[in-house]
């Protein structure tokens, strides 16, 4: 055969692999490209670009990594007395890094990115001068991943310095948004929530530039980055409970601004599939939907946060399909692609689930909030290293809010306690502390009150709250702290500690919830002082919001309130009256506890005592 014939060959085995691919034949595929490398074609660039082709459907679509690493060792060979082709030689080193991820092998994964640098800076710097720069960045971020897996923080924040370092040698804005966005990440993952935004303010600015330049913006990488900015914006403030940054900017209880803007990003982005290493569009709309609910749910709009719920728990399970990630396949089943690649959506629809499960026991939707937690139980059964392990102290605490829910809050105080050495140095063990001392203090056990105090101070919770917490757990400090002083007879410190509690829950973390409860301890002191009028306001306040989060057991309160109010200011017709009321409440109560307790999913939830 002819060489003319062998290019011939050649070509309509490549055409033919197109089609195969494009109709899902992907081993058909396969053969034509492994034709195409044993045939004699004598030029190394074609040949070295061709096996890449291979590797990476190899990559994409089967389980052979070892064979996709054969190739692609090849093509660096093939490329090795080869002067130009840059990008090429990148782009066969960064798959090599991702065979080395793939297969956990991370030393050998930065070696891989370490030589794409070393291509990089020993080639022609005048030549593909913004592709040079790119592939940088791209090498840097991949070595600040690998560092973030294995919690090496202080090494990571390293990397994405050079990151930026290299992104600003370029012209191409947009690279230096995606590394400040990958530097927020870091900051948020190591609990640097003020260099986070000072970050944020950078890329903000950015965005501005870009905006007034003359050219149009490239889609529909520039939305997505501006919705990446807003996700993280979002999260920034959701971690430092700065909830009233994001529900102000809505203007009426209608419109929210922070959620339309990240909707009309989503719809600008129509599906588009992300143009960075990130998230699949899939997993964003569904974070995006995750997002909008947990805005909405401390302020009671609890049918809007419930149809977000829906609707994320939707976008993540088509996209759980899509990646060929089922609640019925074992971890041990899932592709290691998979597994390196799309394990972040279990923890979205982990996410989702928790969120709608904290409505449900809010509002006393036991039935719910039952079936809801042995789903999340299964799933973490189902992927133990994945999401089990990684969320022991997630799930604790959701046990721990339904044993509350149903009253046991003996059961409440171990599963917070347990929450809190699952996690002993995160911020979850701040809350769990807070959580557990509130369910001991419920016991109505005198020891109890001193082990409430005790789990406080040793979360630095009880005296001198740190100024650089965030509200929740300032507030929730505050809140408990203020509870067992007043127990304790040291009411003048107590009271003025839940006021403060108050001023948080209300003018911060906009928590509907929380400031019911606030109102029905410092009612009962206003009452005590004479200040009848401020009494009774504080407690119809608390009903009011209560009432209108179908808070059962807070409204209860509330009614016990007013009833002491009615009592000590000798209204006989209205006490009547409010008597009545709560005994058909209670009822109620007592009828919805004991519906939940004698199923069987409440003996699975409250016995479960950790993934193996």
């Amino acid at each position: 055969m002819g060489q003319a014939d062998g290019d011939a060959a050649v070509e309509a085995l490549c055409i033919l692999a197109k089609s195969f691919l494009a109709s899902g034949q992907t081993s058909q595929a396969v053969k034509c490209l492994e034709a195409v490398c044993r045939s004699s074609a004598p030029m190394p660039v074609p040949a070295a670009k061709t096996r890449l082709w291979l590797a990476q459907v190899l990559l994409q679509h089967t389980l052979n990594i070892p064979e996709a690493t054969h190739h692609l060792q090849k093509a660096q060979f093939l490329l090795k007395n080869v002067h130009a082709c840059q990008s090429l030689k990148c782009e066969v080193l960064s798959e090599l890094g991702r065979c080395q991820r793939y297969l956990a092998r991370p030393k050998l994964e930065i070696q891989q990115y370490e030589r794409g640098i070393q291509v990089c800076v020993s080639g022609n710097p005048s030549s593909e001068k913004d592709a040079r720069a790119q592939w940088l960045v791209h090498f840097a971020l991949r070595i600040m991943d690998v560092h973030v897996a294995d919690a090496k923080f202080q090494t990571a924040h390293q990397w994405a310095n050079q990151a930026l370092h290299y992104a600003q040698e370029t012209s191409n804005t947009a690279s230096q948004v995606v590394v400040l966005l990958a530097q927020i990440q870091l900051h948020m993952l190591s609990r640097q929530t003020a260099a986070a935004l000072e970050l944020l303010f950078r890329c903000s600015s950015l965005f501005r530039e870009q905006a007034q330049q003359p050219h149009p913006q490239p889609q529909p990488l520039w939305s997505q980055l501006q919705l990446h900015f807003c996700i993280l914006r979002v999260l920034v403030m959701l971690t430092e409970g700065r909830y009233e940054e994001l529900v102000a900017t809505g203007g009426s209880q209608n419109a929210n601004t922070t959620i339309s803007e990240m909707e009309q990003l989503v719809e600008q982005i129509q599906g588009a599939q992300w143009q960075y290493a990130w998230l699949p569009t899939g997993a964003v709309q569904a974070l995006v939907c995750w997002l909008a609910a947990t805005i909405l749910r401390p302020p009671g709009r609890f049918p809007q946060a419930m149809s977000y719920f829906s609707r994320g728990q939707q976008a993540i399970d088509e996209e759980l399909k899509r990646h060929h990630i089922g609640m019925q396949a074992t971890e041990a089943e899932l592709a290691v692609q998979t597994v390196c690649g799309y394990h972040c959506l279990l923890f979205i629809k982990f996410l989702i689930i928790e969120g709608a499960i904290l409505v449900h026991l809010t509002q006393l939707d036991l039935a719910q909030a039952q079936r809801d937690l042995g789903a999340l139980l299964d799933m973490c059964t189902t992927y133990p290293t994945l999401l089990g392990h990684p969320l022991h102290a997630s799930t604790f605490m959701l046990i721990g809010h339904y044993a509350m829910a149903v009253g046991d809050a003996e059961a409440a105080a171990a599963k917070f306690m347990a929450a809190a050495k699952s996690n002993p140095s995160g911020h979850q063990a701040c809350l769990a502390a807070v959580s557990a001392a509130l369910a001991l203090l419920a016991t109505g056990q005198a020891e109890d009150l001193l082990k409430a105090a005790d789990l406080l101070q040793h979360q630095q919770l009880f005296k001198g709250l740190d100024a650089s917490l965030p509200y929740a757990e300032r507030c929730g400090g505050l809140f408990a702290s203020a509870t067992v002083l007043i127990r304790q007879g040291q009411e003048q410190e107590g009271k003025l500690r839940m006021t403060k509690a108050l001023k948080y829950a209300h003018s911060h973390l906009g928590n509907h919830q929380l400031v019911a409860q606030v109102l029905n301890v410092l009612a009962p002191a206003q009452l005590q002082r004479g200040d009848t009028m401020g009494a009774s306001s504080m407690l119809q306040s608390s009903f009011t919001l209560s009432k209108g989060l179908h808070d059962l057991p807070t409204m209860l309160s509330a009614l016990q309130g007013i009833s002491d109010f009615y009592s000590q200011t000798g209204d006989v017709t209205n006490f009547d009256k409010n008597s009545q009321y709560i005994s058909s409440k209670r009822t109620a109560y007592v009828h919805t506890i004991e519906n939940a307790v004698h199923t069987a999913e409440h003996g699975k939830i409250v016995q479960w005592q950790g993934f193996s």
